[in-house]
């Protein structure tokens, strides 16, 4: 298959009822030099949700379709604020059932070589829009999609087996349990109005230092699996990895410095975490010399 360099998606989803039956809809556009062409839309009826969930769950179907027809980069507009802002790490993620969604598509979003993420109006989204309304109308698929939309994938389904996992915990003593990790990425950035050298184009080995705690054990004797953690900050580092930050949301629109960037990965590992755990810090360092932490106070 022949890859594409650059591919426009629109997505939108709706609920009749908030919650009530729900649509969603997608468009993946390719521009030629004299118009956009469509390469694929789609539209699917997912039942009785809510308007939010529905606006992940299309976002998610179309970055799917969007890599089955090896899109390289892609451009993102969508018309909900929540869900741009929070995928920009403007907003952090606080609903339980938005969270596996939010990490499904910060996944995926991993997978294009770049991407960027624009809130739009609603008549600027009126071809998904209408997508999403025909397959509600339906209560069926519409239009020709070549990955057909799927409720759950294994991605969805294992973090959502893992959070009702660490739900059957109980408390077994007054003290808490802290558990670190790290992770660590190549990226190169550039610091724009910076009176010195790091103005310029320069790179570092990233390693990012979590501390999570917790107070209640599983069955087994675990507050939260290692592994699971590591997940966690691999599906946020991953999207980092041997990029130019400067084009990488939210540092396209703020300077890639090492607080900006603790700060983020923060807000984005706290939108993961089960509300049993809580966050205590994420530590970036640009050297093995100079380290710099970000805590909620």
């Amino acid at each position: 298959m022949t890859a594409i360099a650059r591919a426009l998606l629109h997505t939108d989803g709706g609920s009749r009822g908030n919650p009530g039956p729900s649509g969603i809809g997608f468009t993946l556009r390719v521009d030629d030099g004299r118009e956009l062409l469509t390469l694929c839309r789609g539209g699917a009826y997912i039942g009785k949700t809510t308007n939010n969930v529905a606006e992940y769950r299309a976002l998610i179907w179309g970055l799917e379709n969007a890599q089955a027809l090896a899109v390289r980069a892609i451009d993102i507009h969508a018309d909900s604020e929540l869900l741009v802002k929070q995928l920009r790490g403007e907003y952090r993620v606080k609903n339980e059932g938005i969270k596996p969604l939010f990490a499904e598509a910060k996944q995926l979003l991993t997978g294009f070589k770049s991407h960027s993420i624009k809130h739009v109006y609603r008549e600027e989204n009126a071809a998904a829009d209408e997508l999403a309304n025909q397959a509600m109308d339906a209560h069926a698929q519409v239009g020709d999609a070549p990955v057909p939309y799927a409720a759950h994938n294994l991605f969805t389904q294992k973090i959502q087996e893992s959070e009702e996992a660490t739900m059957t915990t109980k408390t077994i003593s007054e003290g808490s349990y802290t558990l670190t990790v790290k992770d660590h990425f190549d990226a190169a950035h550039a610091l724009v109005g910076y009176p010195g050298q790091c103005r310029d184009l320069h790179g570092h080995t990233w390693d990012i230092e979590v501390s999570v705690r917790g107070t209640k054990l599983d069955e087994v004797g675990i507050v939260y699996d290692f592994k699971d953690i590591k997940a966690n900050l691999k599906v946020i580092t991953d999207q980092y990895d041997h990029k130019y930050l400067n084009d990488v949301p939210p540092f396209d629109t703020i300077n890639a410095t090492a607080e900006h960037l603790a700060r983020v990965i923060y807000e984005q590992l706290a939108a993961l975490l089960p509300e049993h755990i809580e966050l205590v810090e994420v530590a970036v360092w640009e050297s093995p010399q100079a380290k710099l932490v970000y805590k909620r106070s």
